[in-house]
């Protein structure tokens, strides 16, 4: 008989422990968060403008409306079943847009220039860059680099070179 018990406190302390375990680790969504987060923090503080970090805020708004509005859409339930295949596929369109256009910043940034700012507009994508010299080959170098990550995204690409002093 104590060796049942013994058995049943030992299965109830190793049941409490994942249990207690699960509760306090991060999910991976938080965790993803966090550290684009921290990543964003990073940036700004070495590199990033105050100008291109609103511009990127309005842009993050304006996508978490679109996002709440197709959330709506997939938890009713009156909504058909192509309805809510629309808007699972809409949602997905626009996390893909921000990621690709937060991945082309930082490659523009890595060829060496202060900051960069890229949004996909209706016709194409628009890349802002910060630098002191306009070159005609550094503008094809960055076409070529939009071209390849926004692959059918974009019809054509504008990449306008602006000043620091623009800015300030």
């Amino acid at each position: 008989m104590i060796k049942k018990n013994q058995f049943v406190l030992i299965f109830l302390t190793i049941v409490t422990i994942l249990a207690v375990w699960y509760i306090k680790t991060p999910t991976t969504a938080q965790t993803n968060n966090e550290l684009n987060d921290n990543v964003d923090e990073t940036i700004s503080e070495t590199t990033r403008l105050d100008v291109f970090q609103d511009l990127r805020e309005v842009v993050r708004q304006e996508r978490s409306i679109e996002t709440a509005k197709y959330d709506s859409i997939l938890a009713d339930e009156a909504a058909s079943l192509e309805e809510k295949a629309v808007a699972l596929n809409s949602k997905d369109r626009i996390s893909s847009l921000t990621e690709k256009e937060l991945l082309l910043e930082l490659q523009v940034i890595n060829l060496g220039y202060r900051d960069a700012f890229v949004h996909v507009v209706t016709n194409g994508v628009e890349v802002t860059v910060i630098s002191e010299e306009v070159s005609a080959s550094k503008a094809n170098e960055i076409i070529l680099m939009t071209l390849n990550s926004f692959d059918t995204d974009a019809e054509s690409v504008v990449v306008n070179f602006s000043r620091l002093e623009d800015y300030q």
